[in-house]
């Protein structure tokens, strides 16, 4: 096959496959439940690799959200001091707080909320 009958079919996959939904707040305090229970095996357990690269993902999804949000003028998500970090406890506790209804949202989302009620701008 040539080179570009390749691409055309990569590119024709890649469209065809659905793109992955992004994990709730609830499905992702669900399966860090097990890790949180017993700390000492977390990262031995193959869901932490899943959840340490959605935690990622929806951190930088968020920045980028918050980096466009004030290149538009609009308030930003959250407003963290220079500096300042969230830890996972402080994540996890964060997301656990959060309402029924608000665990149905997409992690980004929630984390989101979390962020805005810890660093109110």
């Amino acid at each position: 096959m040539s080179r570009k009958v390749l691409i055309a079919l990569a590119v024709s996959l890649a469209a065809a496959a659905p793109a992955a939904a992004a994990m709730s707040v609830g499905t992702f305090l669900d399966r860090a439940a097990p890790l949180r229970a017993n700390p000492f095996t977390a990262l031995t357990n193959p869901d932490y690799q899943v959840l340490k690269a959605e935690a990622d993902a929806a951190t930088r999804q968020l920045r980028a959200d918050s980096a466009a949000r004030v290149a538009a003028g609009k308030k930003p998500i959250a407003c963290m001091p220079d500096g300042a970090k969230i830890g996972i406890l402080q994540m996890l506790g964060g997301l656990d707080a959060l309402s029924p209804a608000e665990k149905k949202l997409p992690l980004k989302d929630g984390y989101a909320r979390v962020l805005a009620k810890t660093y109110p701008c």
